[in-house]
């Protein structure tokens, strides 16, 4: 059969595509939301969890104020039962681990300004309170004296013992070297 041309006087002969107003409509709002789920994507934060410090507080950014010192605040852990011998692995696996330096110690809180972070969030300050109302800290049966240098683990908010913390002593230092790769 002979095509015959197409002319608004013969309606017999129009071909129609099959797409009205509506289906253009649809279109368009299908381009507009991969649009904006696109923008999103490309535009939106990372949502990747990041460890934190339990007890963990933070200062006000905001210019021109005094910007309060952050600050995390831990316990000393309770040993209890038997210790497994540390290990660089085992360490690794802790959500908080850092070296730091004790600046005062008063009635059972020691302050310490912190040196190096290995895990979890930096603060500018680290806080341990004792677990009872002794005047000292210990870590490991050591006391937290002002001036020293210890490497401290911790999970939960506390301190973890069992050789996992202690003072800045080249075998502990080389195990926290080897556990977090420095």
């Amino acid at each position: 059969m002979p095509e015959t041309p197409r002319s608004a006087d013969n309606p017999e002969t129009v071909a129609s595509s099959g797409r009205g107003p509506l289906t253009w409509v649809v279109a368009g709002l299908a381009v507009a939301v991969i649009l904006v789920v696109g923008g999103v994507a490309l535009l939106g934060g990372d949502d990747a969890e990041v460890p934190l410090a339990d007890d963990t507080t933070t200062g006000s950014d905001t210019p021109g104020e005094d910007v309060e010192p952050t600050v995390t605040r831990l316990d000393l852990g309770q040993e209890g039962g038997r210790c497994m011998q540390p290990t660089p692995e085992a360490l690794a696996e802790q959500p908080l681990a850092l070296e730091a330096t004790v600046v005062g110690v008063d009635d059972g809180l020691a302050v310490l300004e912190p040196v190096e972070f290995f895990a979890g969030r930096a603060t500018d300050r680290v806080e341990v309170v004792a677990p009872n109302e002794s005047q000292q800290a210990l870590v490991g049966g050591v006391a937290l004296e002002e001036g020293s240098r210890y490497l401290l683990a911790a999970v939960e908010g506390r301190v973890l013992g069992c050789g996992l913390s202690g003072p800045a002593e080249p075998e502990l230092a080389e195990m926290y070297a080897e556990a977090f790769n420095r």
